[in-house]
């Protein structure tokens, strides 16, 4: 009897715990942290009411310890799943995601990829969890609790050469807006379809407003063939964010390191700083 009594005690200890952990020191205000998962992206965004985005889920499983380093032990769920487009440094580890995280929504950019052996496995992964899945395609604006999001690519009506409608050009290209915080989430957007964004959005002025945003996730790890001046010129940004880890590519270029310098633009690496976390 005594050790019942004992076992009730102890569940009970648990159980007021866990309460006080969630009511006190669960962190359920809005965030956005750019993970450190070396040569790749992904970001996970925490919205005002606790429900989560994850864009893109960098080259492997490292993402599970950078969820879990961040995620409440219970915590085994993922709203929104953003894929920004089929390379694996971006969704290399989503596999693992959707195995350990009960995910509400996948977002995609359509494209498929058949001779990718590893594209085929996320894409049965997926289609078995049943989960919802959304393509991006055409402009769209989402409203997640206080938070918009402003999806500008793909888009069939953007001005882009039959050649350039393919690969990073495709890439998922949005706008987040929370209360005075706007960042841009560049994907691998090359310089083509950066061109093909202003054109379709920014009339005359410069910064254009649709674009501008404080923060801008630098396209394609600070490719050479991304970051072209007007497109950062339009946008304006206070703070480059790149995602970027070891790699035989030159990311990111010299070219767009300077340009960035010149226009007064702090610069804030993953490969140097770690996670990088918006707060405000």
């Amino acid at each position: 009897m005594k050790r019942i009594v004992w076992v009730l005690l102890i569940c009970l200890a648990i159980v007021i715990g866990l309460f006080f952990y969630v009511r006190y020191f669960s962190d359920t205000g809005f965030k956005i942290i750019f993970f450190n998962v070396g040569q790749g992206d992904s970001a996970l965004v925490q919205f005002g009411d606790g429900q989560k985005m994850l864009v893109d889920c960098g080259p492997d499983r490292k993402i599970l310890s950078k969820l879990g380093q961040y995620f409440p032990f219970y915590d085994r769920t993922i709203d929104y799943l953003v894929v920004s487009h089929p390379d694996s440094d971006h969704y290399g580890g989503c596999v693992d995601v959707v195995k350990r995280y009960k995910v509400g929504m996948i977002i995609e950019n359509g494209v498929i990829k058949n001779g990718d052996p590893y594209w085929q496995v996320w894409k049965q992964r997926s289609a078995e969890s049943g989960i919802n899945n959304k393509v991006i395609a055409g402009h769209e604006v989402w409203t997640v609790a206080s938070t918009t999001l402003e999806f500008f690519s793909p888009d069939p009506v953007l001005n882009l050469m039959e050649k350039n409608k393919e690969g990073n050009n495709l890439s998922i290209v949005f706008k987040l807006t929370h209360a005075s915080t706007t960042v841009l989430f560049g994907g691998d957007a090359e310089i083509p379809l950066e061109q093909a964004l202003t054109q379709k959005y920014c009339v005359s002025s410069t910064p254009c407003p649709v674009l501008r945003a404080d923060y801008l996730k630098i396209g394609h790890h600070g490719s050479d063939s991304s970051s072209g001046e007007d497109w950062l010129d339009a946008i304006a940004l206070r703070v480059a964010i790149i995602s970027v880890g070891k790699n035989t590519f030159g990311h990111p270029s010299f070219r767009v390191l300077r340009h960035l310098d010149r226009a007064g633009v702090d610069i804030w690496r993953t490969d140097e700083k770690g996670d990088i976390i918006i707060d405000n």
